[in-house]
């Protein structure tokens, strides 16, 4: 296991924070006009999406004045190796890997390449026909 040292790392991991906010946000824009057809987002839902948000935004907060001094420091990686069951680690790969496929599609969805290529679980709403019956004369 390595530790992030600092320097370029630092900097490296603030890029990857910040274009994964852009595209996290990009996917809420998506999902919102793809969902909206359906009925849009559940309640429920957005509030999960609101919560996870502070969540996020508070871990952001606290990690800010640790890339800052991770900045001022030299580029390195530091072994540290940590105990952790076989198990766990095994989870979190699958884990990891599951996030992975899913940026993997979000970024494929925010670069506008074609849907149908995308798989999206829901058919392509189509558009409202107009009533081919009168309605009642005023």
């Amino acid at each position: 296991m390595a530790r992030l040292g600092g320097g370029a790392w630092a900097l490296a991991l603030g890029l990857l924070l910040a274009t994964e906010i852009g595209i996290t946000l990009a996917d809420f824009i998506v999902e919102d006009q793809v969902r909206k057809p359906l009925g849009g987002l559940l309640p429920g839902e957005r509030a999960t999406h609101t919560i996870m948000a502070i969540i996020y935004g508070a871990m952001i907060a606290n990690l800010i004045p640790v890339l800052l001094a991770w900045h001022r420091s030299a580029t390195a990686l530091h072994p540290e190796p940590v105990n952790v069951p076989l198990a766990y680690r095994l989870a979190l790969t699958a884990l990891a890997a599951g996030t992975c496929a899913s940026a993997v599609r979000d970024t494929y969805a925010v670069a506008g390449f074609p849907r149908r290529a995308a798989r999206w679980p829901w058919p392509k709403p189509s558009p409202p026909q107009p009533s081919s019956q009168a309605g009642p004369a005023r």
